[in-house]
């Protein structure tokens, strides 16, 4: 099946959306502002109230991704005293930062955006005038972070030891938020405090002060491509688990011991939490033994992330006995995780499963929300479990990440619901 994916456009944008204080100022149509400035609010609300209604042309009542609304006089005469007369609109809400991105059309005008916030007169802005639309959309996440880091960050901040950042979550990832905590949480228990978690509600007076960071802990290595480079340069002790992102105990075990080595902490509290969770997990599923039982056995399609897919496809395999029919990764891959995962498929005598996407007749599919539960509705499998991109499920209370033990519990649960109602 087709899958649906974010571009690079939708990863620059939403990289500036996830800053609690920036604002992201389209230059482009209507059109292309539509879609980001609902999935902005969706999945990382900051709204103030009522007072934030703004009826005016660059708003149209909506809080969210303000934009130039070009039309046709625009695209022939140039469109540059839109951004300005934007900026100014937007300078008088006193945001932090405002961030000047075109549309893949408005990037073939050539409008002078440098010029164009020197005469707005706001305080703070950059502009992102790049071509994005055809790139992955984890690395433009990134490489839009990159540039406000480098725009924010002054030189030579001093380290400041015990601090961390945590770097490759971000608010598309499914129930970002609850990630974020946990994560943290760890984190802390080894006695470091963590700075704050770029591109994950951070805002732009965190963004400055990352860079006295000590560590820069990687959660998932394609969502943050070059930012530990960034970090290290600034000084930082990079981390980066072998086992790729913390999805499944035994990778988050692996996510913990590898910040632990790094870092000289005691990981014990950290890991007594997951051994804890080991022991609930082994009671419940020994509890209601026939319907756990059915899951051995089940053939899997799991497509997304490599440092995500990767861990996921080991424990599913592993764990749960089940079989890797299809595995893909999503552009942009990052080298090792992709090389990694064709390994262990190989190892395990699936090494055809590498590379293909969701297939019509597979038991459980893993992947982006569009594609699992379209595929679950259609009858092409017996149970979908959206993975990446928060494209559905943003309306659950209780919080169901891909990360740490939420996210355990998240799979667990879907796939011990599906086997039970079919």
């Amino acid at each position: 099946m087709r899958r649906t994916l974010p571009d690079g456009f939708t990863g620059a944008v939403m990289a500036v959306e996830s800053i609690s204080d920036a604002v992201a100022f389209l230059h482009g149509p209507g059109g292309c502002r539509i879609r980001h400035m609902v999935h902005s609010s969706a999945v990382f609300p900051r709204m103030s109230g009522p007072g934030d209604v703004d009826l005016s042309w660059f708003y149209c009542g909506y809080p969210r991704v303000p934009a130039t609304y070009l039309d046709e006089y625009d695209y022939v005469n140039g469109g540059s005293y839109k951004v300005r007369e934007g900026l100014e609109h937007i300078s008088g809400k006193k945001p932090s930062l405002a961030v000047v991105i075109n549309s893949p059309g408005a990037a073939l005008i050539g409008d002078n955006h440098e010029k164009a916030i020197a005469d707005s007169g706001i305080e703070r802005a950059v502009f992102m005038d790049e071509s994005l639309v055809s790139m992955p959309y984890t690395r433009c996440y990134a490489h839009m972070l990159l540039t406000i880091l480098r725009s924010v960050a002054e030189e030579g901040r001093p380290t400041r030891k015990g601090t961390a950042v945590i770097l490759g979550i971000t608010i598309m990832d499914k129930d970002w938020a609850a990630s974020a905590e946990e994560l943290s949480a760890y984190v802390a228990s080894m006695g470091l405090e963590v700075l704050c978690i770029p591109g994950a509600g951070a805002s732009v007076d965190d963004l400055a002060h990352s860079v006295e960071a000590e560590y820069a802990i990687v959660v998932c290595p394609e969502a943050c491509d070059g930012l530990p480079e960034f970090y290290a340069s600034r000084g930082a002790k990079v981390v980066r688990s072998p086992d790729g992102a913390p999805v499944g105990l035994d990778a988050l075990e692996s996510w913990i011991g590898a910040i632990a080595g790094a870092t000289g902490r005691d990981p014990s509290k950290a890991l007594d939490a997951v051994r804890a969770e080991r022991a609930r997990i082994r009671d419940k599923l020994m509890g209601m033994r026939y319907n756990s039982m059915r899951i051995k056995g089940l053939r899997f399609s799991a497509a997304g992330t490599a440092s995500v897919v990767r861990p996921l496809a080991s424990w599913l395999y592993r764990y749960l006995s089940m079989a890797p029919t299809a595995v893909a990764v999503d552009p942009g891959a990052d080298p090792d995780e992709a090389a990694a995962l064709k390994a262990f498929l190989e190892a395990a005598d699936y090494g055809d499963s590498f590379g293909r996407e969701p297939v019509d007749g597979c038991d459980v599919v893993l992947c982006e929300g569009f594609t699992a539960e379209t595929m679950r509705l259609a009858g092409q499998c017996r149970i979908g479990i959206p993975i990446g991109y928060s494209s559905m499920g943003l309306d659950d209370v209780i919080p169901r990440p891909i990360y740490g033990i939420q996210g355990a519990r998240y799979i667990l649960d879907e796939l011990l619901h599906g086997v039970r109602g079919s």
